[in-house]
């Protein structure tokens, strides 16, 4: 799909905004998996690169794939910025357009909350085994679901440095009777006396799937629960926990 979506309007904010909301060094795991994984590696959801750039500066054979174009471009040139050569190309997850075998496929940060059907997120896992190489394999993570309640006033998320100024982030959340949750963002872009240069908004729908679900969704589609990984470390299952992480071979 070419249409444009949330993602697109904060490319250039990505960095501040979602980049730096990670509590845990995810990064650094998926770089120490790939290299130990070995053979090259598919990272779908790629964005700005904040994962796909650090796999390449570790000299991992890696392909990014996103569906949003500026997202690409931001990618593109930061790459280039740091010497990278990035193999990246504009496709929609749900409907993979590219050849090869990869080692390593992942879906990281929680990207499969996106697919909202969950019969639509079991048959893309099924598709993505036209793609993997011998012993290869699926890394699929998602946030662990917490109690939600709706809220109909923006309220803020943060206000953080970004660039020569400052970036403001606020939200509204309604949680849908279906299980899903609307997510509306209200991002405001500011110089260092707190002028305001630019406004935005983004509105996207997203469904938590708790670990018993992400292991049903791959069992659905074929796939054996390889490993369980929680907060990208060795942490044993915990209430506290925030992150799963699901190695997944057919």
């Amino acid at each position: 799909m070419t249409a444009s979506w949330s993602y697109d309007a904060i490319a250039d904010v990505y960095a501040t905004d979602m980049g730096r909301s990670m509590a845990f060094d995810d990064v650094g795991w998926y770089r120490a998996f790939c290299a130990g994984q070995g053979g090259a590696a598919l990272e779908l959801g790629c964005g700005t690169g904040r994962i796909l750039l650090e796999l390449l500066a570790a000299g991992i054979d890696a392909v990014g794939a996103d569906r949003s174009l500026p997202m690409l471009r931001r990618l593109r040139r930061d790459a280039a910025a740091r010497g990278l050569d990035a193999r990246v190309l504009q496709m929609d997850l749900r409907a993979p357009a590219l050849a090869g075998r990869f080692a390593t496929i992942l879906l990281p940060y929680s990207l499969i909350t996106y697919l909202t059907d969950p019969a639509a997120a079991a048959a893309v896992l099924a598709g993505l085994r036209d793609l993997l190489a011998d012993d290869g394999c699926i890394v699929l993570d998602a946030f662990v679901p917490q109690p939600v309640q709706s809220f109909a006033d923006f309220r803020l998320d943060y206000r953080r440095p970004h660039e020569d100024g400052f970036l403001e982030r606020r939200k509204r959340i309604t949680a849908n009777a279906d299980g899903t949750n609307r997510i509306e963002r209200w991002y405001r872009v500011l110089d260092a006396n707190d002028a305001l240069r630019e406004e935005f908004h983004t509105d996207e729908t997203i469904r938590p799937y708790a670990p018993a679900q992400l292991q049903a969704l791959a069992q659905q589609a074929g796939y054996v629960v390889q490993r369980e990984v929680r907060d990208y470390s060795d942490a044993p299952p915990s209430a506290a926990m925030r992150f799963v992480t699901l190695i997944l071979r057919p």
